[in-house]
């Protein structure tokens, strides 16, 4: 049906913690945040006195040092945004994430996180990718119909919009390339991407820009089911423009999923009909290349495919396929045989369709020939070996990441061969293409590549990852200290994916040997005074809890205890990191009380690791009534330490949107809409965040994006009139609000709610 995988939910990113919010003035000695590639900025603390950590380096608080200069327009915190937990090797590398991934990992915790985008013209960022004409008519050309094909296909044509929901692998995205190409041509069909959760309100909002008459444009949903009326004015759009637009949504087994008219579900087709074709069109490309035309007649080829698909063994493999994109992966592998080792395809249809650990023994051993212009020296085969290690551990990472982290990993393992220092310069002659070869059944199809910008390392199952860990950990002793050593070398990599990338893998390492991971490495990243590190080190820990085992959860949560009960500063920090985790979801009540000690606590005063795990607490099943009220309580304490860890929270989840259908509304204001108690536990947050010097600044500019939002809401807009004016009655705040109201009333002529507040501020 298709050689590609199906479209990644939007907001796929690399897997890695996400940037904290930048203060609006950093105070000196504060981190920077990652830049957007994931570089990170020169620390302005430098020459700074040490910190509380003994660095001269602390995190970077949410909130701004003064208030903004007369017509000073102050960036604004970074948006928070939603990703499909399905995305990125299962649902398992999402629910894993640290602290400050709380906004992206929102649909694994059961919650749903929307961008509240307001105040700006510019709104969620949309690429559109063109596909590559030939390609699409060549997937045309291999498509099996699948179920209801013909439904869809009508649904197409009278609404301009259909949305194929299924699971993930049954090949919706082949189904929707090809109705896409039946309807517009070949070279008229788009898949469009977004880093966003409101991609499909950017579409409208955007449509003329991105859908032109008589073109497709495909687009991945994940598991965000679209709102009807969202829907509807997508299709009267693309009716009007003359366009086409398939949306690719995962099922999730309820009523709701299929309601809508322009929803069918997708089911996979049969497989062995897509198995042949697939096949036959592998074997007719492999020989329009080949240069040995006589072992390659057509004849020969013929009666090569159809002993395969006699081939007992073949029935087998489709029987324990799980997608179809396997499938067709597996039609390349086959044919990738034809020339190989005698035993090759043997090889290929014994090795258990499961059996990972079989198939990453394999390939770690680099037991294939290499041919006699290749280099033989055991330099280059350690190279190689550890390049391959890279690629498979380095899944869905730009390639530019994967080859530095196999030269990296190579100069290690060398070290551990010799005794003594790494070569300067690694023989290192071997393609990658040939390195991952698809008939080692490692790499995705080479061709899926070409969408990708960059392109990144892809695997068939992505499950080989911790297979891998687990068999380099447990089967080749000689590879742990390399592999301790590679590790730490990443972590300090100037891209956090890749450090973070470091993290997810000692995770995986913690499932089958905790207490020697721990020692290794988190024990050292837990204590260390980086934030980063301190950061990863909950990463590690939410991984190995990811495993569902009993004995390995208690473990992790013991751990995380000792963490807090720890005098030492730096353990506290990675304590409370690790309770945004999955490691502090699975017991909300429980972990708001251990957060609320910690957040008593003057060592965590320059850290808003607090606020952070506090809002991942709220976005998790059941979690919004236990942090309000905690909230609450916080804001209200005689601690001094309590209501600051309470306003970062506040500004960690002001741009939270209620839902879908109430993008302009923050979830704060929903919440404080209905309930009078919440509304007053609000009022006290808004007024202590307004005043106070860390944080008015940052708090300001939020209220104005809450005040310029409300125009769309009338509900709102009423609520927040008389909110405004409740929380300002303090004749300092009153002032302030004058002088803020002023400038963005210049600024943005057309905000109604702000003139009426302007207004009453003037006439009391």
């Amino acid at each position: 049906m298709s050689t590609t995988d199906d479209l990644p939910a939007p907001g796929a990113p690399e897997p890695g913690p996400a940037p904290e919010p930048r203060q609006e003035a950093p105070p000196a000695g504060h981190d920077e945040p990652p830049a957007p590639d994931g570089t990170t900025p020169a620390d302005p603390g430098e020459e700074a006195g040490p910190g509380p950590d003994g660095d001269g380096r602390h995190e970077e608080e949410p909130g701004a040092a003064a208030d903004s200069p007369p017509g000073e327009d102050t960036p604004r915190p970074a948006q928070p945004r939603a990703r499909d937990a399905e995305d990125k090797y299962k649902a398992e590398a999402l629910s894993v994430a640290a602290f400050n991934e709380t906004f992206n990992n929102a649909m694994a915790f059961g919650g749903n996180a929307y961008t509240l985008n307001v105040g700006t013209a510019k709104g969620a960022e949309l690429q559109l990718i063109r596909l590559d004409a030939t390609e699409a008519a060549r997937q045309h050309q291999l498509h099996h119909p699948a179920p209801q094909q013909d439904r869809m296909a009508e649904t197409l044509h009278d609404h301009h919009l259909v949305v194929l929901v299924g699971q993930r692998g049954s090949g919706r995205e082949g189904t929707g390339t090809f109705l896409l190409a039946d309807r517009c041509g070949s070279d008229h069909v788009a898949v469009l991407h977004s880093a966003e959760a409101d991609v499909l309100q950017a579409l409208v909002a955007q449509a003329r820009r991105f859908m032109k008459p008589g073109e497709g444009v495909l687009v991945g949903l994940g598991a965000r089911s679209p709102g009807q009326s969202t829907l509807k004015a997508l299709s009267l759009l693309a009716r009007e423009i003359g366009a086409y637009v398939v949306l690719v949504v995962k099922e999730t087994g309820t009523d709701d999923d299929l309601a809508s008219p322009y929803s069918v579900r997708h089911q996979r087709a049969e497989l062995r009909p897509v198995l042949e074709a697939h096949l036959r069109s592998a074997l007719d490309a492999h020989r329009a290349r080949c240069a040995d035309r006589d072992r390659c007649d057509r004849a020969g080829l013929r009666r090569f495919a159809d002993g395969v698909l006699d081939d007992a063994r073949v029935s087998g493999k489709l029987d324990a396929a799980r997608t179809v994109d396997w499938v067709t992966s597996f039609a390349r592998n086959i044919a990738a045989c034809l020339h190989g080792p005698e035993d090759a395809l043997d090889v290929l249809l014994d090795t258990p369709h499961e059996d990972l650990r079989s198939l990453a023994r394999r390939f770690l051993k680099l037991s294939e020939a290499q041919d006699a212009d290749e280099p033989s020296a055991s330099e280059a085969e350690t190279h190689h070996q550890a390049v391959r290690i890279s690629y498979v551990l380095g899944h869905d990472l730009p390639l530019s990441d994967v080859l530095r982290m196999g030269t990296r990993l190579s100069a290690e393992m060398l070290r551990a061969e010799y005794r003594e220092s790494a070569p300067a310069r690694p023989v290192f002659e071997l393609d990658l293409d040939r390195l991952v070869a698809p008939g080692m059944g490692i790499a995705a199809e080479p061709g899926a590549h070409l969408a990708d910008n960059p392109r990144r390392a892809r695997l068939t199952d992505p499950e080989l990852m911790p297979a891998v860990v687990e068999v380099i950990w447990h089967g080749f002793g000689w590879l742990r200290d390399p592999l301790v050593a590679w590790l730490r070398v990443m972590a300090d990599d100037r891209l956090e994916r890749v450090g973070a990338r470091a993290a997810v893998i000692v995770g995986h390492l913690l499932r089958h040997d905790f207490d020697g991971a721990y020692r290794d490495v988190v024990k050292d990243w837990a204590r260390s005074p980086s934030v980063r590190d301190r950061r990863y080190a909950a990463t590690a820990l939410s991984v190995a809890m990811a495993a569902g085992d009993p004995r390995l959860t208690a473990q992790v949560a013991r751990q995380v205890r000792d963490w807090a009960g720890s005098p030492r500063p730096q353990l506290q920090d990675s304590a409370a990191r690790a309770y945004g985790t999955q490691v502090g979801t699975q017991d909300v009540p429980g972990t708001l009380r251990a957060l609320r000690d910690l957040a008593g606590r003057p060592a965590l005063d320059p850290y808003a690791s607090v606020a952070y795990s506090t809002a991942t607490l709220f976005l998790a099943k059941d979690g919004a009534e236990p942090v309000a009220e905690a909230l609450g309580q916080w804001i209200r304490s005689d601690d001094g330490h309590l209501p600051r860890h309470a306003v970062r929270t506040l500004l960690v989840l002001g741009p939270l949107a209620a839902g879908p259908e109430l993008l302009f509304r923050s979830t704060l204001a929903h919440q404080a809409m209905g309930s009078p108690a919440r509304e007053e536990t609000l009022l006290l947050l808004w007024q202590r965040a307004l005043i106070d010097p860390a944080h008015s600044g940052q708090a300001w500019h939020q209220l104005r994006d809450w005040l310029v939002a409300a125009d769309e809401d009338p509900e709102l807009s009423l609520f927040l009139e008389k909110f405004a004016l409740r929380a300002w009655q303090p004749r300092v705040l009153s002032r302030r609000a004058v002088f803020h109201l002023s400038i963005w009333a210049r600024q943005q002529p057309d905000a109604r709610l702000v003139a009426q507040l302007l207004r009453a501020l003037r006439g009391r």
